[in-house]
């Protein structure tokens, strides 16, 4: 195989020499589609063809005759746009490049260039893309490397980029976490960039760079092209390759000067966490202390409510007390003066009880009222305020009622405590008596009007009695 092509290579290049005087002295120029910014392969600074593709063309021309002119593009795509609409008749491409243009020809491979796996230094060693797990990969779009990958390693979750750089610069902000590129541009990234990205592994499948041409109507380009291919020796290209494989060799240093800051290092950061542990010991106390404080203070404060539940209410009906029916009343008082809110007392009597099963002769009194209580409770509306006050009343105040709505609010609470007495086996028999609130009246007053009231509902045996004015 090298045999033959040493041959082809030896025939092409006397092929070249051999032809007429008249068609070398006019070489043919080609128009060469070159992006501006893909660097180490080519690049366009101040309007001239640099990089590798340049160097490697300037070779080609010395064997075929051929001339190039250059015609900028901004990436691949554009390229191949130009190539199309026969603006340039050349251009260079990766095999990861989408070709599926049947009128562009392809030749042969200039240079097989590996791909890889770019990482930041924080990512270990990269076994294929296998061992990607949940990174984000970024990946050139339209690139092969997307079907590639999608078909075969469905799981590994795909960024695409525009272009290499812009990938790369990604992966340093932490946008993506893997980059798939090749291996010159990613060495020529690293070699400004080294002490953030690192390559962690090869990536499948690998590249080779090809020129496309488009087709001449007056000679093959591409044969001729090809012809220069195989007859540039290899030592040559491999000269290429060094000269724009920019690696970074980084030499071993001493580390004594290191592991000695390390141990001090080390001693102050001892010293650090022993006083660290002391300060939080010293904090865990205090912690302790307060916690048990905050429970102390808990408790205290549901003594306090219930010392304030006891002074307010009654401990057998459960009701509230004198003492706080008083207090009430007198703030309603105080509002009727200054803003004429209608206030209603209702004093209700127990007149007569009577147990009439088996089960209710045999519970005390106190069982009766407990009963009596928890009806009023269930009864009466949460702005309402119902207290006992003797043995055998109870005082109803009925913030923002007026008299008659009162009566009706007795006439439920009475109906409500007569049914729940013969739900416990007790027949009850109440009087109320229902004064509105009026002007220059105390609290005495009031109640007073209040059980006149009462005292004629008793006569009558029981009911509700409203005050009437004259």
């Amino acid at each position: 195989m090298f045999a033959l092509k040493s041959m082809v290579s030896a025939m092409v290049v006397a092929g070249i020499l051999c032809w007429p005087s008249d068609t070398r002295a006019q070489p043919v120029n080609v128009d060469y589609c070159a992006s501006v910014n893909w660097m180490p392969y080519e690049g366009v600074r101040n309007n001239t063809h640099i990089g590798l593709i340049a160097d490697y063309m300037q070779m080609l021309g010395e064997l075929t005759g051929l001339t190039f002119t250059v015609v900028p593009t901004d990436n691949w795509q554009q390229s191949l746009e130009f190539l199309e609409s026969g603006k340039c008749s050349m251009a260079s491409m990766m095999d990861s490049a989408p070709l599926k243009r049947s009128e562009l020809q392809q030749s042969l491979a200039v240079f097989d260039i590996p791909d890889v796996l770019v990482t930041r230094n924080d990512t270990p060693m990269l076994h294929g893309y296998g061992g990607i797990g949940s990174r984000r990969v970024g990946v050139v779009r339209d690139f092969r490397h997307n079907e590639f990958i999608a078909r075969y390693y469905p799981a590994v979750e795909l960024v695409p980029v525009s272009t290499e750089y812009l990938g790369y610069r990604a992966l340093e902000q932490g946008d993506i976490d893997v980059m798939v590129g090749s291996l010159l541009s990613a060495n020529a990234y690293l070699f400004k960039h080294h002490e953030q990205l690192k390559i962690a592994g090869v990536a499948e499948p690998f590249d080779a760079l090809h020129f496309v041409f488009r087709a001449q109507p007056d000679f093959d380009l591409a044969e001729l092209i090809n012809g220069g291919i195989s007859a540039i020796p290899e030592s040559r290209r491999v000269g290429l390759f060094k000269r724009w494989n920019q690696v970074r060799v980084r030499h071993e240093q001493n580390l004594m000067p290191v592991v000695g800051l390390v141990l001090v290092t080390l001693i102050v950061i001892g010293l650090l966490f022993w006083r660290q542990r002391s300060i939080s010991n010293i904090t865990r106390r205090i912690n302790a202390k307060t916690t048990e404080i905050e429970s102390l203070q808990a408790i205290l404060l549901e003594k306090n409510r219930t010392i304030e539940f006891l002074s307010n209410h009654d401990t057998v009906t459960g009701l509230y007390n004198r003492n706080h029916v008083i207090l009430k009343a007198e703030e309603e008082i105080s509002r009727f003066r200054r803003f004429q809110t209608p206030t209603s007392l209702v004093v209700m009597e127990i007149l007569h009880t009577e147990a009439f099963t088996d089960a209710a002769r045999g519970q005390t009194e106190e069982y009766l009222l407990r009963c009596l209580g928890r009806a009023c409770l269930s009864s009466v509306r949460e702005v309402d305020v119902i207290a006992r006050w003797s043995n055998e009343q109870l005082v109803f105040l009925c913030p923002h009622t007026e008299q008659d709505e009162a009566g009706v609010l007795s006439q439920r609470l009475l109906a409500c405590i007569e049914a729940a007495s013969q739900e416990k086996g007790f027949t009850v028999t109440i009087a109320a008596g229902v004064a509105g609130l009026q002007d220059n009246w105390t609290f005495n007053d009031w109640y007073e009007q209040a059980c006149s009231v009462l005292y004629q509902a008793r006569r009558m045996g029981g009911g509700v009695v409203k005050l009437t004015y004259f």
